[in-house]
């Protein structure tokens, strides 16, 4: 079981006290102290950096100081406590060059880079997983498990990418990329190599790419790389997903996906791709997804726009006998000529819209074109899942990328 599992269920139901209850149970400090600060992420609490130090106490060895110095670091940079946090990345790597074995020294190293990644540090954690690596090859010739142990960092060097979500992250694949190669493990090498121009090609010509996978079906690559693009792009393009997978009987991705646009438009600095939303909007509208559609046209700022896009939803809804909120909307559209013969319409019934006529399907607010949960297969790559999806070559330990940290406690410096 991966360490945030321990927690992560308490965490999911707001049980603080049952997740503190479930860390302080782990045997292994060391997973303890990363079990706490999965907590300290959702309840920065000082109980919490408190049950850190008293962890602390009990650890022996060189190899696991340096890595509890490290997630103490991480704690800190949580709290934003940047000063502490960088005081204890550096006892870190201090305690760890004090590590006798290169074998062992070079796992410690990517711990603590891996703990530099997971506190939003990559340049420096860039830094320390070449040092791990240069490490472990020149080990490579005195250890046996030296090969296994730059497999594992390989893996954790490319987690680490798959979760940055800027350029820096195409110096991590690279990276990884040619360890695989000095390895022979020529299927994962080729894997990110065809990554890492499907990258650059994102930052080059930015959403088309994007679109141009969805429209091929590609969702989990599109979802992978849209974290490129800059936040406006951003913010169309998981609308554009949001829409697939509601079309494809995925609503609670879906969801997730619409929900993650709207915050980036709420707390983005930037100017409102109006066309863009209006078109994903009417989408939305055609497919019977009302809510979504009138959620939409709050962000835009234009009045002719958004009014012919009320003047529409208005009319759906009154076609679907919601007719109080089809009054509603309609009486709040900003462009009078526009709202009158919307509103005169209404009574009537007479009003085709904007767009002369939308194929509703379903039905209710919210979404009755689409099921609930339950419909469709899911698809691959759902959002926020963890992992690598490189195919596996050779040495299949089984081993996660959170793993590789915790194994210079396993051994005896």
């Amino acid at each position: 079981m991966l360490v945030a599992e321990v927690v992560a269920p308490y965490l999911e139901r707001a049980d603080y006290k049952g997740a503190l209850r479930s860390a302080l149970g782990v045997a292994s400090p060391i997973r303890r102290l990363i079990a706490l600060t999965e907590i300290l992420t959702a309840y920065p609490r000082d109980e919490i950096v408190s049950a850190m130090f008293d962890t602390l106490e009990g650890i022996r060895t060189t190899a696991e100081r340096a890595l509890a110095y490290s997630v103490l670091g991480r704690a800190f940079y949580i709290l934003n406590r940047d000063k502490d946090a960088e005081l204890y990345f550096e006892r870190a790597v201090a305690e760890a060059a004090g590590v006798s074995s290169p074998m062992l020294r070079g796992e410690v190293i990517a711990g603590i880079a891996r703990n530099l990644v997971l506190s939003d540090r990559y340049e420096d954690a860039l830094k320390f997983f070449k040092e791990s690596v240069e490490l472990l090859q020149a080990s490579r010739g005195l250890s046996s498990g030296s090969v296994s142990s730059l497999l594992k960092v390989a893996r954790l060097i490319e987690k680490s990418a798959e979760e940055i979500p800027n350029g820096i992250a195409l110096e991590f694949y690279e990276l990884a990329r040619l360890v695989y190669s000095s390895l022979n493990f020529k299927l994962q090498a080729k894997h990110l190599g065809e990554r890492i121009e499907l990258i650059r090609e994102v930052l080059r010509r930015g959403i088309v790419v994007v679109e141009d996978l969805l429209e091929r079906g590609e969702i989990e690559v599109a979802m992978n790389v849209m974290r490129f693009l800059p936040l406006e792009s951003r913010a169309i393009g998981m609308l554009e997903l949001s829409y697939w997978l509601f079309l494809h009987e995925q609503p609670r991705l879906a969801r997730k996906s619409f929900e993650d646009a709207l915050e980036i438009f709420f707390v983005g600095k930037f100017k409102v791709n109006e066309g863009g939303v209006e078109r994903i909007a009417r989408r939305f509208l055609r497919i019977g997804l009302l809510e979504e559609a009138l959620v939409l046209a709050g962000l835009l700022q234009d009045a002719r726009r958004s009014s012919e896009l009320l003047g529409d939803i208005a009319v759906s809804y009154w076609r679907l006998g919601d007719r109080a909120k089809a009054r509603s909307i309609a009486e709040g559209i900003r462009d009078e000529s526009v709202k009158n013969r919307v509103l005169e319409a209404l009574e009537g019934e007479s009003y085709v819209g904007h767009e002369q006529g939308l194929p509703l399907i379903g039905g209710g607010e919210g979404g009755g074109a689409v099921p609930e949960d339950g419909g469709g297969g899911e698809v691959q790559g759902e959002v926020g899942q963890e992992g690598s999806d490189s195919v596996s070559e050779g040495d299949d330990s089984g081993d996660t990328g959170d793993e590789v940290q915790l194994r210079g406690a396993e051994g005896i410096d």
